[in-house]
This record gives C-alpha cells, structure tokens and sequence, in this order.
C-alpha cells in the first residue's frame, strides 16, 4: 500500500483545530465569535498582483481602477476574511485530495463517469 504523509504545517493545523473544537464544545455558552485569535492569516502580499486582480475579477469586487497592490491586498483581505468556511468540510476534502493524490479537476472527471 502507499503512504501518503501529511507535511507538519497542515498536521499542526488540522491538530488546532480538533483542539479548538474540543474547548468550544466544553466550556463556551455558544456566543463566541466565528472567527478565533489562533485562526492563521493569509498573508495576500505573497500573491502575484495579476492574481490579486484576477480574484477581484472572478469576486466581481467593486473598486476605482489602477489600484496599487497595498490597495489590492487590502480590499481583498476584507472580503477574503468575510468568506465562511466550514473547517469540517474543507479539511475532510484536504484529507481526501491528499490521501488519493487527486485535484479539483480529477474529482470533476470521476464524478462525469458515473
């Protein structure tokens, strides 16, 4: 059989987040925030301008042209951190993608067969 094996990065994220959940679900009265202080931030400023338009294209994001990439970043990173996400399902699929060694495009090709 093969081994396919987590990097220590997503290990240690995956391991927060059980973490987290298990002390939400013990001593929280269910108004905590969505959002926690430990959650990671993506750092947008690694990514290419022509990506940070090409998502305010695909995310039809309303600004004034010929904005700078500070002024991209920051328009982004407010919708980017507006995005819900469910933890269970994204990791589940991540576990999945990981396990299989497969991509989005893969799992479109599978599901066209059946």
């Amino acid at each position: 059989a093969r081994h396919l094996y987590i990097c220590d990065f997503h290990k240690n994220l995956i391991q927060s987040v059980r973490n987290r959940r298990k002390r939400k679900g013990s001593d929280d009265d269910g108004d905590s925030p969505v959002q926690d202080i430990d959650t990671p931030e993506v750092d947008l400023y690694q990514l290419q301008v022509n990506t940070l338009r090409r998502y305010k294209r695909h995310f039809k994001l309303q600004t004034r042209p010929g904005l700078n990439k500070a002024q991209l970043v920051e328009i982004i990173g407010c919708h980017f951190r507006t995005i819900p996400v469910n933890e269970k399902d994204t990791l589940t699929y991540f576990i999945y993608s990981v396990k299989n060694d497969k991509n989005k495009s893969d799992l479109k090709m599978d599901s066209g067969m059946h």
